[in-house]
């Protein structure tokens, strides 16, 4: 609730701040908001039913003639966590109730420009699910891997200019706050090697209590622009590494080995483009390097490792009838790997989906094959549909099926197939 206290005092301050604003009537001229009921049931094992949320989500936006405000926010209550609950104290603590802002912050116009302050998302890439240069906003994994980026993104106060020039958009950002991943509550749903906390058996940490990464700013630019048929970006980023990274600090009295949580700061360059190829093909392709990118390695002597890092992504869309179908290979490489590093030299992750609206856009439809080839060791099929038989009633239907071996981010999860469920009332 803190989060939402302090998001209220500095929209108002915004608000109020400007001469024109502070004129202005901020009463919403547009507001919408969903109340509704979500349930999970896993389709293996006891104890199958694994949700049970109350959720309300609300947005409102305003403007004025030098600028405007923004805000979306949610709040879920989960009644699975209440009375007899499989899951540990840390997953009722962070998930039985919980409520965070998508956005809100302000806007004002500067010229031809923009500038905006507070919780904002921002997307610079083109990729489909997939971040490659979208890496301002960390992630909460609260519900594993499959939630989308557009509900599992995590809004960053930041101030943002953006200014047009020709052909080309030009924009610089600044971070206020560092915030990390919010990896899986330990003992919850979606709690897996993938997200493995060092062994207290075998590791003490020697963090302070309570740390959660040294706070800190990043800061951005990007440059967008079209050349004929070809879209362009070009973007800079300095920031902290979003996943801890733990460093050897030696051996304590009791003989473990000592680490230390650390979140280091990196740089990254990259460009993306797409190429309109006529015949309702689009050619995306977006490349990232990060420099000073560190790993943990528990068998170095001290410190962790270093290694620069190479993202890129190609995707092809193709629009069909009422369908937009994409491909996207992304390949993830450490290009001074090391023995022992705790991040595989190389990951590759290809994606087949199919969004399509149907009768008159009630129906929304989106099917996904994700793998790690081969299929066999890494799998995961999904498929999403939202149905508005009238206005004010929104239907959802999620099912997730995995497969693969143990040891990979899908595979992990293999057994854990799950159908979700979720009816809202719209006004």
């Amino acid at each position: 609730m803190r989060r939402w206290r302090a998001a209220n005092s500095l929209l108002l301050a915004l608000g109020l701040g400007g001469g024109a604003a502070a004129q202005a009537n901020l009463m919403p001229e547009h507001a919408e908001a969903e109340i509704g009921v979500a349930s999970a049931v896993r389709l293996h094992g006891d104890d199958r039913v694994t949700q049970k949320a109350l959720y309300f989500k609300a947005a409102l936006e305003h403007s004025w003639d030098s600028g405007y405000y923004k805000a979306r926010g949610r709040v879920r209550y989960d009644f699975r966590y209440d009375g007899n609950s499989p899951y540990s104290r840390e997953a009722r603590d962070d998930y039985r109730f919980s409520a965070d802002w998508r956005e809100l912050y302000w806007g004002h116009y500067v010229g031809d420009g923009e500038l905006t302050a507070g919780w904002q998302q921002v997307v610079w890439g083109r990729a489909d699910e997939l971040r490659v240069l979208d890496q301002i906003n960390p992630i909460d994994y609260r519900e594993g891997l499959t939630a989308l980026l557009e509900d599992s993104r995590i809004a960053v106060p930041m101030l943002r200019f953006t200014q047009p020039l020709g052909e080309w958009e030009l924009e610089a950002l600044w971070t206020t706050q560092f915030i990390k991943n919010q990896l899986p509550a330990e003992g919850s749903e979606f709690d897996a090697p993938l997200f493995a906390r060092p062994d207290p058996s075998q590791f003490a940490l020697v963090s302070k209590p309570g740390y959660d990464g040294a706070d800190g700013f990043g800061y951005g630019l990007s440059a967008n622009g079209r050349v004929g048929r070809l879209d362009l970006s070009v973007v800079a980023l300095n920031a902290r590494q979003q996943d801890p990274v733990y460093a050897v600090r030696g051996v304590t009295d009791d003989g473990l080995l000592a680490l230390e949580r650390q979140f280091p700061r990196y740089t990254m360059l990259g460009s993306g483009l797409a190429y309109d190829a006529g015949h309702s093909v689009v050619i995306r392709s977006e490349v990232a390097y990060f420099d000073h990118w560190r790993v943990s390695n528990p068998y170095r002597t001290y410190g962790s490792d270093q290694s620069p890092m190479l993202k890129a992504l190609l995707g092809v869309d193709y629009l069909w009838r009422n369908w937009l179908i994409s491909v996207q290979w992304q390949e993830q490489q450490l290009l001074d790997w090391q023995q022992g590093m705790l991040q595989d030299r190389r990951e590759h992750l290809f994606t087949l989906s199919g969004e399509g609206n149907h009768f008159q856009d009630r129906l929304k439809t989106r099917l996904v094959l994700a793998m790690s080839p081969p299929a066999g060791d890494d799998l995961l099929l999904q498929g999403i549909f939202t149905y508005k038989p009238v206005d004010w009633l929104k239907l959802g239907l999620e099912v997730d099926v995995f497969a693969g071996r143990q040891d990979r981010p899908f595979g992990e999860y293999d057994q854990r197939d799950q159908v979700r469920l979720s009816a809202g009332y719209l006004f």
